[in-house]
């Protein structure tokens, strides 16, 4: 299956976004080493959000938009589900 990835070079630290499938060998194109494929970012997006805002039961706060609820959240030391390190402190792939 074909996916759009980031991949970043070991050697020469470039980083670039590449459709390509699952188990395809990607080669950087400055010094030809294998690239590693970056975990993926996880963000969830609310939506718009009516001009006044909503209440958020699990952050038990009136939110006004998606950065006040980024911040809320950075505040009270939760994430959201999924966007949780491994325990090595490593993203999940």
């Amino acid at each position: 299956m074909l996916r759009l990835n980031d991949y970043e070079c070991p050697k020469c630290k470039t980083i670039t976004e590449r459709l390509a499938h699952d188990d395809e060998e990607i080669k950087c194109k400055k010094c030809l080493s294998v690239m590693r494929k970056l975990p993926p970012v996880f963000r969830i997006n609310m939506g718009p959000v009516p001009l006044t805002g909503h209440w958020d039961d699990n952050l038990q706060s009136f939110v006004r938009t998606n950065t006040h609820r980024r911040q809320l959240m950075e505040q009270r030391g939760v994430s959201e589900r999924g966007a949780t390190p491994k325990p090595d402190g490593q993203a999940w792939v």
